[in-house]
C-alpha cells in the first residue's frame, strides 16, 4: 500500500446496479472542481476507507471534467475491494483517487473491434464512445451468459447494430478464431475480459488476418513460465542504497523493505503502478503488461537476469 500523497480526496455520486453483480460508482471533487482529464482506456487507482487500493478503468465520458466513472464486478473471492464496494460502500462516502493512467490507449487505426467479455465491457465503454464521437468504422462484441448479465444495456442499445450481444447460454461459446480470421486486414482489436478469455485471445493470435494487431488488457496475470528465483542486488540510485533481493522477495518487497517509498498496488504485474526505470543491468520480465527491453521494469513481479541491477529510485 502507497501513502496519499499524490491522491485526491473524491466523493460517491451516484452508485447504480448495472446487473445483479455489477455497480457504477461515480466519483466527483467534493468542491465541484474539474478533474484531470482522461482518454479511453485509462484507469485509476482507487483507495477506500480500508486502505485497499484496487485498479478500476474509467467507463465514463472522457469530454465530462466533472465525473469519473468505474464498473465493479461483485466477485465471490474478493480480496476486500469488491466486497466492500458492494455492500458498504454509499452515496456520499469519500475515496481516494490517483490521477488516470493509460497503458491501453487507442490507437489510429482503419477499422476497430471491440471484445468484452463480462465487466471487460468498462473500457471499451469509453472506446466506442469515442470512436462514435469521431466517425470511425467500428463494432463490438459483448458477451456474456444472458441478457440479464448486460452491463449499461441502455447505453449500448443506443449505438444500434455496431453493438452485438452474444449470450452464451442461448448461443454457445462465440467462435473467437473464426470471428478474429474474418476481420478486414488493419483491423485493430481491442479486447478485455476475465482471464480463460484472455488466455484464449492471446492463443489465437495466429488467426489475425495480415495487418491487424490485438490489444488486450488483463485483470490477472498472464500464465507464464520462469525459472527458480536467485537473489540478486538492487541499486537504488536516487536512495543512494544498496539492497539484497533474496529468492524469496519480489524486488519491490526489498525495496520497501530497506525503506524506500516504492510505489506498488497490484503486486501481480497487471497495474503498472510500480514501473521503475533500469539504470544499469538487464531485468527479467514477468508482467503482463508487455514490457520489453531494458529501459524499466515491474518490480513487483520481475527480477534481475545478473547479480546486480540499477533502478532510478
Amino acid at each position: 500500500m502507497r501513502d496519499r500523497s499524490d491522491m485526491m480526496p473524491l466523493v460517491v455520486s451516484d452508485i447504480r446496479h448495472q446487473t445483479p453483480a455489477i455497480v457504477s460508482v461515480h466519483l466527483a471533487h467534493p468542491d465541484g472542481e474539474d478533474l484531470p482529464v482522461w482518454e479511453p482506456g485509462a484507469h485509476v487507482d482507487l483507495q477506500l476507507i480500508t486502505r485497499q487500493e484496487r485498479q478500476y478503468s474509467l467507463c465514463g465520458d472522457p469530454a465530462d471534467p466533472t465525473s469519473y466513472r468505474i464498473g465493479v464486478l461483485r466477485e465471490p473471492l474478493s480480496r476486500g475491494g469488491s466486497h466492500y464496494i458492494h455492500s458498504h460502500l454509499r452515496t456520499g462516502r469519500r475515496v481516494w483517487v490517483r490521477p488516470p493512467r493509460n497503458l491501453f490507449p487507442l490507437e489510429t487505426a482503419p477499422a476497430y473491434v471491440l471484445l468484452a467479455a463480462g465487466i471487460g465491457i468498462t473500457p471499451l465503454l469509453a472506446m466506442a464512445r469515442r470512436l462514435e464521437a469521431t466517425g470511425a468504422d467500428w463494432r463490438l462484441v459483448y458477451l456474456t451468459r444472458d441478457a440479464g448479465d448486460v452491463a449499461f444495456a441502455d447505453e449500448l442499445a443506443a449505438y444500434g447494430d455496431r453493438v452485438r450481444l452474444h449470450l452464451s447460454r442461448t448461443a454457445g461459446r462465440l467462435d473467437l478464431r473464426a470471428a478474429l480470421a474474418s476481420l478486414p486486414a488493419g483491423t485493430a482489436v481491442y479486447a478485455c475480459g476475465p482471464q480463460p478469455f484472455a488466455d484464449a485471445l492471446d492463443d489465437l493470435r495466429d488467426a489475425l488476418p495480415t495487418g491487424a494487431e490485438l490489444h488486450m488488457e488483463r485483470f490477472a496475470p498472464a500464465p507464464r513460465v520462469f525459472g527458480s528465483n536467485q537473489p540478486f542486488t538492487v541499486v537504488a540510485e536516487r536512495s543512494q542504497v544498496e539492497v539484497a533481493v533474496p529468492a524469496e522477495w519480489s524486488m519491490l518487497q526489498a525495496l520497501r523493505g530497506a525503506g524506500i517509498d516504492a510505489p506498488g498496488s497490484c503486486l501481480r504485474g497487471v497495474c503498472g503502478s510500480c514501473v521503475l526505470r533500469v539504470t544499469a543491468g538487464s531485468p527479467e520480465h514477468r508482467d503482463s503488461l508487455g514490457t520489453t527491453g531494458e529501459a524499466r521494469m515491474h518490480p513487483c513481479v520481475s527480477r534481475s537476469i545478473g547479480p546486480r541491477l540499477s533502478v532510478d529510485i
